[in-house]
């Protein structure tokens, strides 16, 4: 019979060198002895120990019986299993062509070893559609990166893991702690989205009307390319426990390139320590108050790196020092293709930002200090001389706990820094320089992926104080340069308003004439004359319907609307997905799926379209500040 175990590595290796590495270990079957009787498909795997076999009754008979069950999951096109099994479940599977991603996790590594000996998943598994993993790889980043899939996404609502065969209820514990982590991926990504538009046509806003402004900074590659003023970067947050390593900071200050996020600004002038630079991410008015609160005498000589997202009241309390303006990573910032100045910002706090801005300039080590991302154990929620109002991170009564740091226990944190803990782990797991990162916190959350050593420690034997820093000076693109940006943005701008206006109308088009159908549909079933129904006109609906969601695969309807509509549309998505993935087979069931998908568009499109016009209407009004709009916009 046919060996397609070097064949699959061969294709594993592109994809989870890891695995392989693992599989290459095996020289021979320990734990399971597999039989295979006349049927080449026939095969039983049993447990040398207990005797116990994989398949309870003959292996062809099972994997049909379980194919035949999994009839009412043809649409969907992501699918979780726990347990490989003889792996040939997967190869009918993935013959049909919906299901895009089937993932696979087993505990047994010789399981899994076995598995690919006996079908060519070689494409599968290139292309995507097969994911194979083993439970000791099941990270919180390696799950997120699964789920963080824009279509995974959009299916999450759908979720759930299956035992494959009962042989794998015995690695029940394992696979609670599997899904556990999935689900914390699926809401990590829906709640990374928001479920507010406001949010992200403020940015908007602020991003536009902030261009001229950022044209005039340096770029972030002037600072990436001369921020490295040390080897060490140390990441000063607020947490609780922040003050009691600030003396330590005093000490070493001349020795490493402090990168500060802007609450931390007004603590850090009163313990007489200068930061390098601080970073600011937020985009509401109220984050101007560290600046407002500190003098400018302490200003001096900071970079100041802010987005183009921040509010022109933060702007205008940098009275000193130099800014340095960078665009996040959205749509909207990108479309205006002014890459010089992008794009950092992935993350959801100035801390996470820190952290990007550090493994972009390459610092040989990053140190976490005040980064607790959970409340202290008298319940503050920041450290001492804090400014702000603290009431506003006061606990909720909605229990959240994660892993302290040190481990052995768990502590109390909030949904906030909970994702904001899930961008550290993501990115410490994806940081693709080589990075010493060290949590010396002492105190709050657990960050997988960074080492915890006490900052004394670290202050003492791991930074070098041979040297001392020098100050960073960045300087700007030349004055004719940053005029021709300025005026292909402006072209840039008539381009989204020629492009967009058009789209929106397509859009608004469509959810009239589905109003009309809908409203003809409740009076058919009010007389009793479903039987009148145009299932034509309906089909017709729907392929305009599917012209309209083309433009979300359409790279520049995303960069301009993308950020605005998701909020929204994802969570409508969700729903809908449940209407796309039903499986029916009745003609009657078929009609009532066309009918159903209609209406669950009919508040998408309105959705849609209400979105598309804040976009515009909020780029009309920012831009207004500095350009001429076309009167046919205007």
């Amino acid at each position: 019979m046919n060996n397609f175990l070097e064949t699959n590595i061969k294709a594993l290796e592109k994809i989870n060198p890891l695995l392989v590495t693992k599989l290459k270990e095996i020289k021979e079957n320990q734990k399971y002895d597999v039989f295979v009787d006349s049927d080449p498909v026939n095969i039983n795997i049993v447990e040398k120990e207990s005797k116990e076999p994989v398949y309870i009754s003959k292996p062809v008979d099972e994997t049909l019986k379980i194919f035949e069950d999994f009839k009412d999951y043809t649409l969907y096109p992501f699918l979780y299993f726990f347990g490989i099994g003889n792996g040939i479940f997967y190869k009918l599977l993935l013959k049909n062509q919906s299901h895009k991603r089937v993932v696979v996790i087993d505990p047994e590594i010789e399981l899994i070893y076995i598995a690919l000996h006996f079908a060519d998943f070689k494409e599968e598994i290139e292309s995507l559609r097969l994911i194979i993993m083993h439970t000791d790889d099941c990270s919180y980043a390696n799950i997120n990166q699964l789920i963080a899939n824009k279509d995974a996404k959009i299916y999450s609502k759908l979720y759930n893991i299956h035992i494959f065969l009962s042989y794998y209820n015995r690695y029940t514990d394992i696979l609670i702690e599997i899904n556990k982590i999935f689900i914390r991926a699926i809401e990590h990504n829906i709640v990374s989205v928001g479920n507010d538009a406001t949010d992200a046509v403020m940015g908007l806003d602020h991003h536009v009307r902030n261009i001229p402004y950022m044209l005039n900074t340096p770029t972030i590659d002037e600072l990436v390319n001369k921020g490295r003023n040390s080897e060490s970067a140390v990441i000063v947050s607020t947490g609780p426990s922040l003050h009691k390593q600030l003396p330590i900071l005093r000490e070493i200050q001349e020795h490493v390139t402090i990168l500060c996020i802007d609450a931390s600004l007004p603590i850090l002038e009163q313990w007489g320590i200068k930061p390098d630079i601080v970073l600011t991410i937020e985009r509401i008015p109220l984050t101007a108050e560290f600046y407002k609160k500190t003098s400018v005498e302490f200003q001096e000589g900071i970079i100041f790196a802010i987005t183009s997202l921040v509010h022109k009241d933060l702007r205008d309390s940098i009275k000193a020092g130099v800014v340095q303006m960078s665009t996040r990573p959205f749509g909207y910032t990108r479309y205006f293709d002014l890459v010089r100045w992008g794009y950092l910002g992935i993350g959801m706090s100035a801390a996470n930002m820190a952290y990007e801005l550090a493994v972009h300039t390459k610092f040989k080590r990053v140190v976490f200090i005040g980064q607790d991302l959970a409340y202290g154990e008298d319940g503050n929620s920041h450290s001492k001389g804090y400014i702000l109002d603290k009431d506003e991170f006061k606990p909720s009564e909605v229990n959240v706990y994660v892993e302290k740091y040190g481990g052995g226990d768990t502590v109390r944190t909030n949904n906030i820094w909970k994702m904001f803990l899930n961008f550290f782990e993501n990115d410490i797991a994806n940081t693709p320089i080589k990075l010493e990162v060290i949590n010396s916190t002492e105190g709050g959350a657990r960050i997988h992926g960074s080492l915890e050593i006490p900052f004394a420690k670290v202050a003492s034997e791991i930074i070098d104080k041979t040297h001392k820093k020098e100050k960073i000076i960045l300087e700007k693109l030349p004055k004719e340069e940053r005029e021709r940006l300025l005026e292909e943005t402006k072209i840039k701008v008539v381009e989204m308003f020629e492009y967009g206006y058009s789209v929106k109308k397509e859009v608004e088009d469509l959810f009239l004439e589905i109003t009309e159908v809908t409203k003809k549909l409740e009076s058919l079933n009010e007389e009793n004359r479903l039987e009148e129904i145009d299932f034509d006109h309906i089909q017709n609906l729907i392929e305009k319907l599917d012209k309209i969601k083309d433009y979300f695969l359409d790279s520049k309807f995303l960069w301009i609307f993308i950020d605005a509509v998701q909020s929204y549309i994802i969570h409508q998505e969700l729903e809908i997905a449940k209407i796309q993935t039903m499986y029916v087979v009745d003609d009657m069931k078929k009609k009532a799926k066309l009918i159903d998908w209609i209406y669950a568009h009919k508040y998408w499109l309105f959705s849609l379209a209400g979105g598309m016009d804040a976009v515009l209407e909020t780029t009309k009004k920012a831009a207004s500040e500095w350009m001429e709009i076309p009167q046919e916009y205007a």
